[in-house]
């Protein structure tokens, strides 16, 4: 990247201190320039949004080759799990700026993931993630995004899972015809259904546990003494 880059995204990022500074690097076509954003989020100092308006009207000065934003008051510039996931949806690649250091870093959005190893990240990268992002991947089935970022099921009031998997298209099977692709809906150390695992074949389920990395494990004992149903997506039936 050319200094004139940085310096602009270093003099911004400073003038925001100690919020989280945000931008674009968009590609006129002739250039490059920076276009510096403002934080719109409800926790500047931890996290930043860019506005969508503010975005739009980047796009007609050219093409948006990175998004940029800044690292306030940190150790060792590490890009966290959260900026590689917003990266991964973005396309993009990223930009990060420490401040005051001035460390500068790029991260690329990651391609065909595999789906084990993945960190944990509540309401971002949990069981219904995983499931997601297999089912887009594998079956070109999009599902609706049911992940918070709080431990909804300590309360045993909501129901995420119960009052939703009808909705999105899935149908109870028996557990005598379980096949590839079906979802295992369990309880885990809760009064409600608050975990889901994608049954792989050969007695296999693929899912992500509460604080674990994404893996792929026996459907054993434990596994199906909390299991409550098993679905199938209607657009599966005759997939096998």
């Amino acid at each position: 990247m050319r200094q004139k880059l940085l310096d602009a995204i270093k003099n911004h990022a400073e003038s925001q201190y100690p919020n989280e500074a945000c931008g674009l690097i968009i590609d006129t076509g002739k250039s490059q320039k920076y276009v510096p954003c403002q934080n719109i989020s409800d926790n500047p100092k931890e996290h930043f949004l860019i506005a969508a308006d503010e975005q739009l009207q980047a796009e007609k000065l050219g093409e948006i080759i990175m998004i940029i934003h800044s690292h306030p008051d940190v150790v060792s510039l590490v890009p966290s799990e959260f900026d590689r996931i917003q990266c991964d949806h973005s396309g993009i690649e990223w930009g990060i700026i420490s401040v005051p250091d001035g460390d500068f870093c790029t991260i690329s959005p990651r391609v065909n993931r595999d789906y084990t190893g993945r960190q944990w990240l509540l309401g971002h990268a949990d069981c219904w993630s995983l499931i997601m992002d297999y089912y887009q991947r594998e079956y070109n089935i999009d599902l609706n995004n049911y992940s918070v970022p709080r431990q909804w099921w300590e309360s045993g009031t909501e129901h995420f899972y119960d009052e939703n998997w009808q909705a999105e298209g899935f149908v109870a099977v028996n557990i005598t015809e379980m096949q590839v692709g079906d979802i295992i809906m369990m309880r885990i150390g809760a009064q409600v259904t608050n975990h889901a695992a994608i049954y792989v074949g050969d007695n296999l389920i693929l899912h992500h546990l509460y604080g674990q990395l994404s893996t792929r494990t026996p459907y054993g004992k434990y596994f199906r003494d909390r299991t409550v149903r098993i679905v199938r997506h209607k657009e599966l039936f005759h997939a096998q």
